[in-house]
């Protein structure tokens, strides 16, 4: 048994070493990917978890929740093996939500920007969605320096007393050299469930994930139950290329008095879609954001239910929109980087200011 977590001191906080090691058993392998002519909308439950594969919205969840679902499996799909991912090196892409609430339905962040739900009272969220084009990043200036952000979904992490995030997303970088000379802009596919007091580990990569600025994914995120999370993305421009990770939640090896490691476990209180200018690793400075242009995320659904995979199917209607903000001198202002902008109930989008 797990002692859930509710709060750790930094002191308390394991090695880099030991939190490496535990973070490492938190990925659950799967079988095989499925054969080429396997029709996941024809499978049935069995199969659909033999494979690690996102289940079926229950009939209850209406037909706008199995439209996501067929959108995500149709083909084409073709499901890739899992090579055991490696820990980003240099950065983490959530440090906490920083910055401060407004009455309203508005607020602001140093290093978010998008849209945040919460699950209706007595409910928690057992799945979420998402869609996007992958920015393709610019440098907003000839300042030598590595510009980054990040474009994610995630369940939980909003609030103070949020401890836990399991999120997929992409991270788009352009590097500008000390002589001037600007690098191609890249991006890369990732997969975490972060918890709060972290510095010392990034976000799992996913090196055999083929991605490109410009290309359109799509995620789903499924909570298996509290401690298991399945994460999954398709590549639906380079022929449906997918992949499927289940990760465990991360579990400290910090004793209480009565010998139960720390656990952090998704709580399904709130589901967020966003924009983050991410923070270098080991450190709380945060990467240059890079002219982005605009993010658009479709299909933006989070089920909701009190057991299994939710019946109730909530969208942007009640969101709290984020917007991205930092602290300038001469003269000293408040200045907007990026701005959120709720498109309709369903689609929201986030563009570069700064």
């Amino acid at each position: 048994m797990s002692a859930r977590a509710s709060g750790v001191e930094q002191h308390m906080l394991p090695t880099r070493e030991e939190l490496n090691a535990s973070l490492r058993r938190q990925i659950l392998l799967p079988p095989p990917p499925p054969p080429k002519d396997f029709d996941a909308l024809k499978a049935d439950v069995r199969e659909l978890e033999f494979f690690r594969l996102p289940p079926k919205p229950p009939l209850a969840a209406g037909r706008r929740a199995e439209t996501l679902w067929v959108k995500l499996l149709s083909k084409p799909l073709e499901v890739l093996p899992l090579i055991y991912p490696g820990s980003a090196t240099d950065f983490r892409v959530n440090r906490g939500r920083l910055g401060s609430g407004y009455p309203g339905r508005h607020e602001t962040s140093f290093n978010w920007s998008g849209a945040c739900i919460a699950a209706t009272e007595g409910t928690q969220f057992t799945q979420m969605w998402g869609a996007w084009q992958v920015p393709k990043p610019t440098a907003p200036s000839p300042a030598p320096g590595d510009y980054r952000c990040s474009t994610w979904i995630g369940i939980d992490g909003h609030r103070r007393f949020d401890n836990s995030l399991p999120q997929m997303g992409t991270t788009q970088k352009i590097v500008v050299a000390n002589d001037g000379s600007v690098g191609p802009p890249s991006a890369e596919a990732w997969v975490q469930w972060w918890f709060r007091g972290d510095r010392d580990t990034g976000p799992w990569m996913l090196p055999n994930f083929p991605l490109q600025p410009e290309d359109y994914v799509r995620c789903v995120l499924t909570v298996i139950s509290q401690d298991h999370v399945r994460f999954f993305i398709k590549n639906e421009t380079q022929g449906g290329k997918s992949l499927s990770v289940d990760l465990l939640a991360p579990t400290l090896p910090i004793l209480y008095p009565g010998g139960s490691p720390v656990e952090f476990p998704a709580r399904g209180v709130t589901a967020e879609w966003v924009t983050e200018r991410p923070t270098i690793l080991h450190s709380t400075d945060l990467y240059r954001l890079p002219d982005y242009g605009m993010a658009t995320f479709d299909d933006c659904f989070a089920l909701a239910g009190t057991g299994g995979i939710g019946y109730q199917l909530q969208d942007l209607e009640n969101a709290r929109l984020i917007k991205m903000i930092e602290i300038r001198d001469n003269p000293h202002r408040i200045a907007p980087l990026s701005k959120p902008e709720k498109l309709d109930e369903h689609t929201l989008r986030t563009r570069f200011v700064g």
